[in-house]
């Protein structure tokens, strides 16, 4: 049983909830009409749109004037506690919870809020103490009970878990993840017995479902019972001699007890057997492929899958992983084809292709691919992005600023990341065309979204340093990219070219030369910059040596070269 998903179930529940009770304590408030009630929902109604605009200071002045007309109201109480959590006051919010709880005994939504309080401040008994009372209120609450069942678990009490389970049960009825969950709690207690009970109730609910008589043999061998193991697969065999988890488990039989031979000879009659599914023989390559002994194997039942089921594209799909892993790329490259070909509607395919074509640098073929998923995905953000890069690379300046606005247009607000990366290229975009206020407007925007997006802060500092503006606030934002990323050399050369505008040549000198050393000194650019920064240092007959080595890197500036000719430094 999947618990650990739970957690965050419980949590997205909480949020609609929340909401649903912040409105239900309007609607509350206006059914009644004396004059008390008026001032109240007066100040009630302004501080939830406080709240809402992010007007913290001002939502609590609001609700503490609530709070005075009506002392420890429940609503009062739940909306103080939300802006307290947003705000990471935990102990106060748990205190306004509480008595929220105290003022409406009956109210789910405020008992599951400061569970949830109580469970991130670590108060485990208390929140096990609420969810009981929550259960208690409404029994087939199964969000309360999962959570229960996941806090007694992960506390070792496995007799507590499993009546949670049991009362689970009763609310969903009788299902494969609480059964084995079940079994599970009853095995670690070495309840052998009770735990194969759990497993024979499925079986006995479900006889025509081969699959659970298997799992009660993978249970046996689990619990090193192995001729119990063996005489279910062989039951399951017996009847259909072709079910493929049945000949799996039996192959793993023969290893626990040390028979390969027998174990490969299961193996390969199942994974040759065309009358066996291709689940369970994808389930046998994931098991092969972690052995590094059988790499070859696993070609070649690849090879003979890929034969026997052309046009399945999870085949294709474990294909082009084994590929990717073993460094055949060109091979990986043609099975994400085969795949696109096969079902065009896979938007994983289509970013996969993108990526391998991103580290090729071959930016006129993610153009190409981009239009062509646009013509499955219209609306897609991220191909309009990966779009406006490609032209961007291309040239295409006018084209890309259209695309990186359509993208805008797309993002969702709450996507903070991609707002920022668009920008950011905007940005960029921008000061390829010469539009260089456009261009600082963009990369602030980036920022408002991801203070501390690196990349935007190195270019933001870049081309300030290039227009000899705002200086300092160019030293801040490097600093912060050196800072974060210590050996990157495109930072390090950002970094060392403000100080060299600043006229600060002892240090635009060591954070070069701490460039060139981290990879720099195969870039052209950054070894021009340290040719400049020796010459205005007064090491002449060295900045020409350092251009010249830029020169044969492949800088072809027509300005290095009259650098080189005239043996001095010349400003763009």
């Amino acid at each position: 049983m999947k618990l650990i998903r739970i957690v965050i179930l419980s949590l997205c529940v909480s949020v609609s909830l929340q909401m649903f009770a912040s409105k239900k304590a309007v609607l509350k408030h206006f059914e009644e009409v004396t004059p008390v009630d008026i001032q109240f929902n007066y100040f009630f109604d302004d501080a939830l749109r406080e709240r809402l605009a992010g007007h913290y200071d001002a939502a609590i002045d609001l609700l503490n004037n609530c709070n005075r007309i009506k002392p420890n109201d429940g609503n009062v109480m739940y909306e103080l506690s939300k802006i307290y959590v947003v705000t990471k006051q935990t102990d106060k919010a748990i205190a306004c919870l509480e008595k929220a709880t105290v003022a409406q005994p009956e109210n789910l939504w405020f008992k599951t809020a400061l569970a949830e309080q109580y469970l991130s401040s670590q108060k485990i008994d208390k929140a096990v103490e609420v969810y009981n009372a929550i259960v208690k209120i409404d029994p087939e609450n199964d969000e309360a009970l999962m959570m229960l069942i996941n806090i007694y678990s992960q506390s070792e009490k496995y007799t507590e878990a499993i009546g949670a389970l049991n009362m689970l049960e009763k609310v969903q009825g009788m299902n494969q993840d609480i059964t084995m969950e079940k079994a599970r709690l009853y095995f670690i207690q070495n309840q052998n017995k009770k735990g194969i009970a759990e497993i024979d109730k499925l079986v006995k609910t479900y006889p025509n479902e081969a699959k659970y008589q298997v799992l009660r043999g993978d249970i046996y061998l689990d619990q090193k019972m192995q001729k119990e193991a063996l005489a279910c697969y062989q039951q399951v065999l017996n009847n259909d001699p072709n079910n493929g988890d049945a000949l799996f488990s039996l192959s793993k039989y023969y290893k626990a007890v040390g028979d390969t031979v027998s174990m490969m000879s299961v193996l390969d009659q199942m994974m040759r057997n065309k009358n066996v599914d291709l689940e369970p023989k994808l389930s046998v390559l994931k098991d092969l492929v972690t052995r590094p002994s059988e790499m070859q194997k696993v070609e070649g039942y690849l090879s003979s899958l890929l034969e026997m089921y052309p046009e399945e594209e999870s085949l294709h799909n474990y294909n082009y992983l084994f590929l990717m892993m073993r460094q055949k790329n060109e091979a990986a490259e043609n099975e994400l084809k085969i795949m696109l070909d096969l079902n065009p509607q896979n938007k994983v395919t289509w970013m996969r292709m993108i990526d391998m074509k991103l580290k090729q640098e071959n930016f006129p073929a993610i153009d190409s691919l981009c239009s062509k998923a646009l013509g499955y995905f219209a609306d897609d953000v991220d191909f309009y992005f990966y779009k406006a890069i490609a032209l961007y690379q291309s040239g295409k300046y006018k084209e890309a600023i259209l695309h990186c606005n359509k993208a805008l247009q797309l993002v969702p607000d709450e996507n903070i990341v991609m707002r920022s990366q668009i920008y950011t290229q905007l940005g960029d975009t921008y000061y390829k065309l010469g539009m260089k206020d456009s261009t600082f407007v963009a990369y602030t925007q980036s920022l408002k979204y991801q203070p501390n997006n690196i990349g935007t802060l190195n270019n933001y500092a870049y081309y300030l340093s290039l227009e000899k503006r705002e200086l300092q606030k160019a030293e801040s934002m490097s600093a912060k990219t050196v800072a974060a990323e210590p050996t990157n050399a495109t930072y390090l050369d950002t970094y060392a070219w403000i100080f060299f505008v600043e006229g600060n040549y002892s240090l635009a000198k060591i954070y070069e030369k701490q460039a060139i050393d981290n990879g720099g000194d195969k870039s052209p650019e950054v070894l021009e910059h340290y040719g400049d920064i020796l010459f205005m240092a007064g090491e002449k007959e060295e900045a020409l040596v350092w251009w010249q080595k830029a020169v044969n890197a492949g800088n072809t500036s027509p300005l290095l070269k009259k650098k080189i000719e005239t043996k001095s430094y010349l400003e763009k």
